[in-house]
């Protein structure tokens, strides 16, 4: 009898020590939004491009300040959606304390499971990114992450890797799994060895035609609303849809920041 009351003493001390951790996160974020979850501005180029092709530049056109960032805008929009949270009621905060709020924000690896609302960096003072990136884009641009760190990513090293069409339909299905849970996934787009397009964008809706995914896609070189990328599935191809600076046409994609190596 003394044991079996020792034990039930113990089982009762194990549910209260349960009862007193914290509350896990029972809910997903809310989905990636183009309206509210990307940034004001947009990565530049480091040259002139006119329907895919290099121009000579216009004289007197304005240097472009902000290039060589689309790792780093795509990376920082998804880590703004998991670890921030945005409180419009609030007085906005001093410069050095969004800033140092931003590089908190950026500091942590993006491929970690998003935070709860509890648990997030909060940002007084405006309703989401898009707003406060539009009120304060030099400071975004100065605190969410340098350029040329990304040229030594290890995952880059893969470029000169065949990437055969089974592991495109591969690819296809898992970014297809991930949007069905709400996950957005970061996508590198490029074709190698003739580099006509090396770019990132983030994947967050996708509308399914038949064999044919058409994917909403938040491409940083444009601020202005969303692109299309398609996958079929007949010939297990992505393909990109024309910008500025790019034709248009097929693509490898890889997907990128999904852990330390890629």
């Amino acid at each position: 009898m003394p044991h079996r009351i020792a034990l039930a003493s113990l089982s009762a001390l194990i549910s209260l020590a349960f009862l007193a951790l914290p509350a896990r996160a029972t809910t997903a974020p809310p989905p990636f939004t183009y309206a509210t979850d990307t940034f004001s501005f947009a990565n530049e180029t480091v040259w002139n491009y006119v329907g895919g092709e290099v121009h000579q530049e216009s004289p007197g056109a304005k240097k472009r300040q902000y290039t060589r960032h689309c790792f780093v805008v795509t990376r920082a929009a998804v880590q703004f959606w998991k670890f921030a949270r945005f409180d419009p009621a609030a007085p906005p905060l001093p410069d050095d304390q969004i800033a140092l709020r931003i590089r908190e924000v950026t500091g942590r690896s993006v491929w970690l499971p998003a935070l709860p609302p509890a648990q997030r960096i909060v940002f007084p003072g405006y309703a989401n990114l898009r707003q406060a990136s539009a009120a304060r884009p030099g400071l975004f641009q100065a605190n969410i992450g340098l350029g040329w760190p990304i040229y030594f990513r290890a995952g880059n090293m893969a470029i000169v890797a065949p990437v055969p069409r089974s592991t495109q339909a591969h690819l296809n299905a898992e970014i297809f799994r991930d949007l069905q849970i709400g996950e957005p996934s970061i996508v590198w787009l490029y074709n190698f060895p003739s580099l006509n397009i090396n770019h990132v964008v983030v994947i967050f809706s996708v509308k399914q035609v038949g064999k044919l995914s058409r994917y909403q896609v938040y491409d940083p070189n444009y601020a202005s609303g969303p692109k299309q990328l398609r996958f079929d599935a007949a010939t297990r191809t992505f393909t990109y849809q024309p910008t500025f600076y790019f034709k248009g046409g097929a693509v490898t994609a890889r997907a990128v920041y999904r852990g330390v190596l890629q």
